[in-house]
């Protein structure tokens, strides 16, 4: 991310999160919390201000609440080093990359899905959908509109079944996931995709509620797994770790999310579920190319 980026970026953050009155931060609120001029903090927004020390890295990291994984962001984007850096040559085949995760998504025998770093889903295997409930009519039908299979619209939206899988562990979950969303679309928030996103989410009212109070409660212990216990209306008590593993591309991080069974009874639902739907895959979102993915001037 260069410097213009990089500002683009701290100028949608300063607009999307709060100060301790609950409103967005102005140019002269976070200059002066930053202890720098409200003239320096424009240039570092317009991104001719090329040099950021770690001080105020980390009062700006303080300012926007961020978690330790969201700070891990931040500092990285600050770096100046663009995803095609990053990634070696050699293994920047976007086409190669997909059709393994799907092969693998495929094989897999517990719930999985793959995500992007603006949290659309890209693809999930069917024992995903089946634990919690997908209706797959919804999900043939809700490919409109930016956050059309964004995983945070399907876990809000009561229509896709996924509130009703989970009952009483919703609120829990759904937060935690709104924490997630923040840290991995963290370098995107300039984007106009993302903003377009964060828009239509934000109609959702429960999503708006949500966002607000992790946005200004205090910050949360972000993590590369969560453990996650509900009573399933269909298949009973269920106990399992939700993990991640991702995987840099010249196009952004690709997110595989697998399930594992924390007791026997959850494993044995696993495997009753891997009889009934077999090793089918279904891609949702598109990926790497999103509509309109221009930063705004």
């Amino acid at each position: 991310m260069n410097s213009r980026e990089f500002g683009k970026l701290m100028a949608a953050l300063r607009k999307q999160n709060l100060n301790e009155f609950g409103k967005t931060w102005s140019r002269e609120e976070l200059g002066k919390y930053i202890h720098i001029s409200p003239h320096q903090l424009g240039r570092l927004e317009r991104g001719t201000r090329k040099y950021l020390d770690i001080e105020t890295l980390q009062l700006l990291a303080d300012a926007f609440n961020l978690t330790t994984l969201e700070r891990k962001e931040l500092f990285f984007a600050a770096v100046g080093v663009s995803e095609d850096e990053i990634v070696n040559p050699d293994d920047s085949e976007t086409k190669l990359e997909l059709k393994k995760l799907l092969s693998t998504l495929k094989m897999l025998q517990t719930p999985a899905f793959l995500v992007d770093d603006y949290a659309d889903i890209v693809a999930s295997n069917m024992m995903t959908m089946r634990l919690y409930q997908a209706n797959e009519e919804y999900m043939e039908k809700s490919g409109e509109g930016y956050a059309a299979f964004n995983l945070l619209k399907f876990i809000y939206d009561e229509a896709s079944g996924y509130r009703k899988a989970v009952g009483a562990a919703w609120e829990d979950m759904a937060k935690r996931n709104i924490n997630f969303f923040r840290r991995i679309s963290l370098r995107q928030r300039h984007k106009h995709y993302f903003k377009k996103i964060l828009a239509e989410l934000r109609r959702i009212q429960k999503f708006d509620v949500h966002w607000y109070e992790v946005i200004r409660g205090p910050t949360c212990i972000d993590s590369v797994y969560d453990i996650f216990k509900w009573n399933h209306p269909f298949y009973g008590p269920i106990h399992l770790v939700f993990t991640e593993a991702p995987l840099p591309t010249r196009y952004g991080i690709l997110y595989l999310f697998t399930y594992s069974p924390m007791d026997i009874t959850t494993a044995k639902v696993f495997l009753e579920i891997a009889r009934e739907v077999g090793g089918q895959v279904f891609q949702f979102a598109p990926w790497p190319i999103k509509p309109l993915n221009e930063p705004e001037e």
